[in-house]
């Protein structure tokens, strides 16, 4: 469900469900992990692009995975208890931490839409590169609902910032002009703006890489990204009893009654109500 390929100091992840936009399913998170794994015990990669097959990074978690996967909610009918949440969340939510933490140099590679887990898969690279048609997101309840652990503490305080969290979608052009991405090309460009900074980061002596990281994470640490992840976990099962108006999409219901593809087709037609100010 990933595939792993390696070019001298340069090693590359392609998130390999096309078919599905490349949703996050049980096992291509295990490829990603695994992958990253083998970037990590090969003495000469410095630097890991993770990207995409198809015209889409990610369209986050897979809502059609089998009952049983750790990846999609957990569905109210089974009538799961606080325990059971944060069992999953705990070892969903560690792999984008283990991810933030990861001692290489990772970018991110984003063309199409990058939604939910894989907008955190993206945030949690220390470099992003998107198409400037880029479409970030969370389709299931809104952008960046909880928690502020995927991305940066020091642009919290920007108007703009602020405001790219809670739209329902923005464009890479957006997202750039935000500080959500470190920068947004025209698609026709994008692959070779990332080999360009994969080679010019290259060059940069490893070690110095590796302390500069800790270092970077430890302060950060001490802001309280940590916290941050953690916090992640009651933000994530909280989503889970949101009570959603009559004018809002509630996702289990819209699913229970339409299917996935109703449910999809009902947030998108309010998607654009709401951007239309009706």
């Amino acid at each position: 469900a990933a595939l792993y390929e390696q070019d001298g100091p340069i090693a590359r992840i392609t998130l390999n469900r096309p078919e599905k936009r490349n949703a996050f399913n049980d096992a291509m998170f295990a490829d990603l992990m695994a992958g990253l794994d083998q970037a990590r015990q090969a003495s000469e990669v410095k630097v890991v692009v993770v990207r995409a097959a198809g015209t889409a990074f990610s369209a986050g978690h897979d809502l059609s995975s089998p009952g049983g996967e750790e990846t999609p909610p957990i569905s109210p009918q089974l009538k799961p208890t606080v325990r059971d949440y944060y069992h999953v969340e705990r070892r969903r939510c560690g792999k984008h931490e283990d991810l933030w933490h990861y001692p290489k140099i990772t970018i991110a590679q984003v063309q199409g839409a990058c939604i939910g887990a894989g907008e955190f898969v993206m945030a949690a690279c220390d470099f992003a590169i998107a198409a400037e048609d880029a479409v970030f997101g969370a389709s299931g309840f809104g952008r960046r609902t909880v928690g502020p652990a995927e991305f940066p503490f020091w642009p919290l305080g920007s108007e703009r910032f602020r405001a790219g969290r809670v739209l329902p979608e923005i464009s890479g052009r957006e997202a750039a002009a935000m500080g959500l991405v470190t920068r947004a090309v025209p698609s026709a460009e994008l692959e070779a703006t990332v080999e360009a900074l994969a080679a010019r980061l290259c060059r940069l002596p490893y070690q110095m890489v590796l302390l500069a990281k800790e270092w970077i994470g430890g302060v950060l640490d001490i802001g309280g990204l940590g916290l941050g992840f953690r916090a992640h976990y009651e933000g994530h099962i909280a989503i889970q009893w949101i009570r959603f108006g009559d004018d809002e999409v509630n996702f289990y219901k819209a699913r229970r009654d339409h299917g996935l593809h109703g449910y999809i087709s009902q947030r998108s037609a309010h998607v654009r109500r709401v951007g239309a100010g009706s």
